[in-house]
C-alpha cells in the first residue's frame, strides 16, 4: 500500500518499535485474488493479522489494527466478527458508501479496544456521522473520537500528525 498516510503510520509506528505490516485487499494493486467491495475483505484483515502473531517476537493479543478509509471499514467489520485485536484505530471510515446499521450492536461486543480519527470536513466520513454511529456502539466509543480541524477524508499533509496520534494511541 503506497498511500502517503499509511506508508507514515507505518514508518513511525516502526521507528517506534512496532512491527508494521502494510498490505492491498485482495484484486487490488498488484495482490492476487479479488476485490468484493467490503464482502470478503474481512478475512483479508484476519489473515494480516495471523500472519503478524507467528512472527518470532510479536506477542499474540498484542497486535492492534490501523486502517484508513476502506481500510478502516473492514478493520472494524472484521472486530464485528470476533477480531482479537488489542487495539483498533478506524482513520475516517467511509460510512457515508456502506450501509452500516446493525453493524454498532455486533462492535460493541468486541473486546477490541477502538479509535476513531475523522476531519472536520470529511464528506465520506462527517464527524457528525461518525458520532452517530460509535454512538449506537458505545459512549467510550464516541469519546474515543479525535477531530482533526480542517482535514479532509484523504488528510494530505497532516500524515505525520496522524501518525504520530496512532503511534501515541497504541503505547
Amino acid at each position: 500500500m503506497d498511500v502517503p498516510l499509511i506508508q507514515e503510520i507505518a514508518g513511525v509506528l516502526e521507528d517506534s518499535g512496532w512491527v508494521a505490516l502494510r498490505f492491498n485487499f485482495g484484486g487490488v494493486g498488484g495482490s492476487e485474488g479479488v476485490f468484493s467491495d467490503g464482502s470478503e475483505e474481512p478475512a483479508d484483515v484476519r489473515a494480516g493479522l495471523d500472519y503478524l502473531e507467528m512472527m518470532d517476537g510479536v506477542r499474540e493479543g498484542e497486535v492492534s489494527v490501523v486502517g484508513w478509509s476502506f481500510g478502516a471499514w473492514m478493520a472494524l467489520l472484521s472486530a464485528c466478527d470476533g477480531l482479537p485485536a488489542h487495539t483498533l484505530v478506524a482513520i475516517a471510515p467511509p460510512l457515508m458508501m456502506y450501509e452500516w446499521q446493525g453493524y454498532p450492536e455486533r462492535l460493541a461486543s468486541s473486546e477490541t479496544g477502538r479509535k476513531y480519527i475523522v476531519g472536520e470536513d470529511d464528506r465520506l466520513c462527517p464527524p457528525e456521522t461518525l458520532r452517530s454511529f460509535a454512538g449506537d456502539v458505545s459512549k467510550s466509543d464516541v469519546d474515543n473520537i479525535t477531530v482533526l480541524p480542517g482535514a479532509d477524508h484523504f488528510i494530505i499533509g497532516r500524515e505525520r500528525e496522524v501518525a504520530l496520534l496512532v503511534a501515541r494511541t497504541l503505547v
